[in-house]
């Protein structure tokens, strides 16, 4: 599986490349239909009255795609991290999702 990482405003480092290859190569071990993953992590810089700690500036998005099908999720927190973990969870629910549906489909026998 071919998992690409990008940074929008922010670089990024070796451990948030390990997290993230770590928490997804985790999430599609028992999925062997992943064609290719793309995460794109990005921060707002805007200063604004409304932007202070606590104000989720912190963006991870993911694009899964399946054979058929693309999962996209998105998540935001105050920290990196926090954000790819709830991005990594919304993404494990969705593989939950889709590996139940097709295992529960039933062609047909005529």
């Amino acid at each position: 599986m071919q998992i690409t990482i990008r940074g929008h405003h922010l670089t990024i480092t070796p451990a948030i490349e390990q997290d993230i290859r770590f928490k997804f190569n985790q999430l599609t071990q028992h999925l062997d239909q992943v064609n290719s993953m793309q995460v794109k992590l990005s921060k707002d810089h805007e200063v604004t009255k409304r932007s202070k700690k606590g104000s989720a500036n912190h963006k991870a998005e993911a694009i899964i795609r399946l054979p058929g099908i693309e999962l996209f999720a998105q998540a935001c927190a105050d920290d990196m991290y926090t954000s790819i973990k709830k991005l990594s969870e919304k993404i494990k629910r969705q593989l939950y999702k889709h590996r139940k549906l097709q295992c529960s489909y039933q062609p047909l026998a005529i």
